[in-house]
């Protein structure tokens, strides 16, 4: 769990001949946060803003029109987004980085990361906007009664009032990302490198899943055995976020029910 060097060539039967085999899997999941965070950078602040203009700034009927359209994004299967990555976005990305001089991989994680920071948006949106329309209508009078303008009032009153209920709908997100599998086996490279530029190509968690896991593969062979040992560690992370998320947005709700 703590090796540098992912190589999981192996010999599947006796007359063979295969590589030794190296299980590193650091690389994997520093591949596997860097597409996060890339994701999570376009997602937070758009949601965010989202949330904020559907709740406080957008008409009734535009509300009611606006949320449901936003949410089919969540609808849209994955493998939509991965598809719209591999084919057009990294494209662009690579031709928009090779105008300014820079090398951009075909896979770039800058790629799959804005992909799927645009599916997460519903998620952030939809999750932070119930939790400023939950907050106490007094607070938001008390604001204006104080002479505060509807945006100092937002900024000063009611986004640090519904903070918890925010926090945990990003960190749901942040589950939702780390464990998303159809964008990055389409966009994401399949080279486990080791690396923080968002320009290179890098490999997730859950792509060399399903790498070790395709084709005819023995229950006791390393691959296999590597392949349980990931979903293991993926498990217990995405599982311990949800555990946090549902801790803040629980003590939420019963600071204001």
């Amino acid at each position: 769990m703590f090796g540098t060097q992912w190589s999981p060539q192996t010999a599947m039967r006796v007359d063979q001949v295969g590589g030794s085999g190296s299980f590193g899997a650091v690389p994997l999941f520093a591949g596997t946060m860097l597409i996060t965070f890339i994701a999570m950078l376009l997602a937070v602040p758009v949601g965010l803003m989202i949330a904020i203009y559907l709740s406080q700034y957008a008409s009734a009927r535009l509300r009611s029109v606006a949320k449901p359209m936003l949410e089919i994004l969540a609808g849209i299967p994955t493998v939509v987004y991965g598809f719209f990555a591999a084919l057009t976005v990294a494209p662009v990305i690579r031709n928009v980085g090779e105008s300014f001089g820079l090398s951009v991989a075909s896979e770039s994680a800058l790629a799959v990361g804005l992909v799927m920071g645009t599916m997460i948006i519903p998620f952030v949106s939809s999750l932070s906007e119930d939790a400023i329309s939950a907050v106490p209508h007094s607070l938001k009078e008390a604001s204006f009664g104080m002479g505060a303008t509807r945006s100092e009032t937002v900024i000063g009153v009611l986004l640090p009032a519904a903070l918890p209920g925010i926090v945990g709908a990003i960190l749901l997100a942040v589950s939702r990302a780390i464990g998303e599998t159809m964008i990055v086996v389409m966009a994401a490279g399949m080279a486990a490198n080791l690396t923080a530029n968002p320009l290179d190509s890098v490999t997730t968690v859950t792509v060399q899943i399903v790498t070790l896991l395709t084709g005819d593969q023995e229950f006791d062979s390393p691959k296999t055995l590597a392949a349980f040992a990931l979903g293991l560690m993926l498990f217990i992370t995405t599982l311990g976020l949800n555990i946090l998320a549902l801790k803040v947005v629980r003590k939420y709700r019963e600071q204001y029910d």
